[in-house]
């Protein structure tokens, strides 16, 4: 039944001219104020003042936003279509997607370059597909479709970008998730947050993990890494793969930046038995608000997690005033080549602490490439030092302070992955390897 509701939104006209037609309506929209009603549907929508305007009549809720043309890009527009709530199936998300992408025929044939899958914070079922590019007559259209689906009811909504791209495109994408993240199938739905339930938490620290591997890198290449990876628990159930900066705490930092965060509840023997355990973690994987589950095995190991088989050791706080003496470097290099062409990057960056409190920062980068097109070669390097910087620094808890000599401050989050050793340091997620020799 909602996938015939969709059918007939394009029937007798072809979907991607009504789209351009729609690309053509410069004026005569009226602003409208947050939130609003959909046949039911709630939604949050943008501030008259970010440019967003009703657009068009018809089965479907439009918004419009227009980009004059200027040096750099072309005249664009950015469209948000929403339908109102269709009674079905749960289990017909995956079919409904199908047939409101098809409502852009064109579209329907580009392959799905970004999705994401899993559950909004009111238990429904939510997909998000990204496709790219038709080009017609000078317009190219991008398009992101977001099916959201209850047991009885479900909505559908698309972002459909017309000669629309770098900023101007991030900021129309970042407008689409936040109304997303607002839908609300019934008026007994929360807001978008992620709030602990009764049952969640258990764990309190920061924990790390040491992950390894390689990975392709923009030259054709292949980059060996050794990261380690941090998860922070709260104890009465956030996680945060990333630590807070700023003196922020993890519940203001995971407001901010939903993506870095997560919940979290232990099941079976909990915390404080050591077999037999397992913790359940529902990570929010994208600015949509979906969702991912996941139960992995978990047990204790002294003051260190084993979580998966994998170890998670426990990383201590710094003590207000701590201060350290060495030298600190952090390196990276990337290179590769195909056929025709052929690249490398490196970069190098010093952190000197002293015992007094003092620090200095130096650094470079580097970079080099070559293309053969047709027996003809050509290349670029370019290489520069960063200016170096000098002052005090302060470190406490998770994070280090570093301000300069004109009152500047800097701060970045830190940690010792290893216990008892200062021999590398975690800052601002990059390895940063202690020099011996100094």
């Amino acid at each position: 039944m909602g996938n015939a509701h969709i059918d007939r939104i394009g029937r007798g006209k072809s979907a991607l001219g009504f789209v351009l037609v729609i690309f053509c309506l410069l004026s005569c929209s009226q602003a409208l104020a947050a939130p609003a009603d959909i046949g039911g549907l709630t939604v949050t929508l943008p501030d008259a003042a970010s440019g967003w305007r009703k657009a068009g009549k018809g089965n479907l809720f439009m918004l419009q936003k227009d980009f004059p043309e200027t040096e750099d890009d072309k005249r664009g527009s950015a469209l948000i279509q929403i339908t109102k709530p269709l009674s079905a199936a749960r289990n017909s998300l995956q079919a409904g997607m199908k047939t409101f992408v098809a409502t852009l025929p064109d579209m329907a044939k580009e392959d799905i370059l970004i999705k994401h899958y899993g559950v909004t914070v009111n238990g429904y079922d939510i997909r998000v597909e990204e496709r790219c590019c038709v080009h017609q007559k000078n317009v190219t259209i991008n398009q992101i479709v977001v099916g959201i689906a209850g047991d009885e009811r479900q909505t559908y909504l698309q972002l459909v970008l017309l000669n629309v791209n770098g900023d101007r495109s991030s900021s129309a994408e970042a407008d689409f998730a936040t109304l997303v993240r607002s839908v609300k199938l019934d008026p007994s739905d929360k807001d978008f947050d992620l709030v602990p339930a009764s049952d969640d938490g258990g764990l309190d620290g920061v924990f790390t993990h040491l992950d390894t591997g390689l990975r392709p890198n923009v030259f054709g290449g292949m980059d060996f890494y050794s990261d380690s990876t941090i998860t922070m628990f709260d104890p009465k159930g956030l996680f945060s793969t990333e630590l807070p900066k700023g003196g922020r705490s993890i519940a203001e930092h995971c407001r901010e930046t939903p993506t870095d965060c997560g919940l979290y509840k232990l099941a079976g023997g909990g915390f404080f038995s050591s077999a037999g355990s397992s913790i359940e973690m529902r990570r929010v994987t994208s600015a949509y608000g979906t969702i991912e589950i996941e139960t992995k095995p978990f047990s204790k190991k002294g003051e260190d997690l084993v979580i998966s088989d994998a170890d998670y050791r426990a990383v201590p706080p710094f003590d207000e005033g701590t201060t350290l003496d060495g030298e600190w470097v952090s390196t990276f290099a990337s290179s590769g080549m195909t056929a025709t062409s052929s690249g490398s990057v490196a970069s190098s960056h010093t952190l000197t602490l002293h015992r007094n409190g003092t620090f200095e920062r130096t650094g470079w980068s580097g970079a080099s490439m070559t293309n053969e097109i047709g027996g003809s070669r050509s290349g670029v390097t370019t290489s520069g030092n960063r200016p170096g910087a000098s002052g005090r620094y302060k470190l406490s808890g998770y994070r280090l302070d570093l301000t300069d000599a004109s009152g500047k401050t800097e701060s970045m989050s830190i940690f010792e992955p290893d216990k008892g050793s200062d021999g590398l340091l975690v800052i601002n997620g990059n390895n940063y390897l202690k020099d011996d020799g100094k």
